[in-house]
């Protein structure tokens, strides 16, 4: 789970900060289930009564918005999940249809490049550095007359902070975490700024049309590609890459590679179509929690060792 979400093992609660009706100014919150399976969000701050009594009610149905669109709890959402558990037993079983995502799709979107051609160790130290990036991001705003919300706390970047990310020293800070890919970030972002690209759009647009937007865009290849559709609903394209080879070597016998990946993929999962994706994360998060444990018990402090080419340490063996 990359920054900023923070899930706590001991009160099986998600902490992040979520956005406020004005777009710039973010809240800390709590999201969790209480004795009566009911999803309940807590507002989290030193003063949470001052911060709760100013929320509008805009706010509060943005972030309403954005809880349900992280859970997947749409109409369509649960209907996926009836489908592709119809077709899948042993995710029946186990309770499993649903993917985590972000509170935006240009979230999601980042995030997935983030994950191209990178260690996990990696990528969680670029995501992290993309939110501690944020609060001066915004700086500038800190001073208009709407003092009365909180203000922001490290939350990811939208593309409006990104776009008028001017600072030199900054923008060599973000060139230094991201690399390479803080050009196809920037330049993505400044796209959907200028009102060249529509994100609402790609939300509702046929996945074929979907598809070929994204990848017109210099850093978006098939797995980032495919990475979005499934962050969207479209599950029937599996993001390959060096750790699906594995994963099919290892969980299927196959003597996958980069030239064969693509047939290989499809021969395992097309029997789960249109759901493929959902199947390949069912086998690639069994294989992760029979070598590190349940993963909803494992402290985010830990999370770099979640990765199938290193060994657990003997710490998470006995978690």
């Amino acid at each position: 789970m990359m920054s900023p979400n923070n899930w706590i093992p001991s009160s099986k609660s998600l902490q992040r900060p979520l956005r406020l009706s004005d777009s710039t100014k973010s809240i800390n919150v709590s999201i969790s289930i209480d004795e009566q399976n009911c999803l309940i969000a807590r507002a989290l701050d030193d003063d949470v009564n001052e911060v709760v009594s100013k929320l509008t009610a805009a706010d509060r149905q943005v972030i309403r918005k954005q809880i349900t669109r992280m859970l997947r709890l749409t109409e369509r959402d649960e209907k996926d999940v009836s489908d592709f558990q119809n077709i899948h037993q042993q995710a029946k079983q186990k309770g499993f249809g649903r993917l985590f995502r972000s509170p935006s799709l240009f979230e999601d979107i980042v995030k997935s490049i983030l994950l191209c051609n990178s260690s996990w160790t990696k990528t969680l130290s670029m995501a992290r550095a993309l939110c501690k990036l944020q609060p001066e991001l915004i700086k500038d705003d800190d001073n208009d007359s709407n003092s009365s919300k909180p203000k922001s706390v490290e939350n990811f970047p939208t593309p409006r902070e990104l776009t008028n990310l001017m600072n030199k020293d900054l923008m060599r800070e973000l060139r230094n975490n991201l690399g390479y890919r803080a050009h196809y970030i920037l330049k993505f972002a400044r796209k959907i700024e200028r009102g060249e690209l529509n994100i609402q759009f790609l939300e509702e647009a046929p996945w074929e049309q979907v598809y070929q937007l994204l990848m017109k865009n210099k850093g978006f290849g098939p797995f980032v590609c495919a990475n979005v559709l499934a962050c969207i609903g479209f599950y029937h394209k599996v993001p390959t890459d060096t750790e699906t080879i594995r994963h099919l070597q290892e969980a299927h016998s196959m003597k996958s590679n980069r030239k064969t990946v693509g047939k290989d993929v499809k021969e395992v999962y097309d029997q789960y179509a249109p759901f493929q994706s959902l199947a390949y994360w069912f086998e690639l998060l069994g294989g992760y929690e029979s070598k590190f444990g349940k993963l909803s018990e494992l402290d985010n402090s830990k999370y770099d060792f979640v990765t199938a080419t290193r060994k657990p340490s003997p710490f998470l063996r006995k978690q």
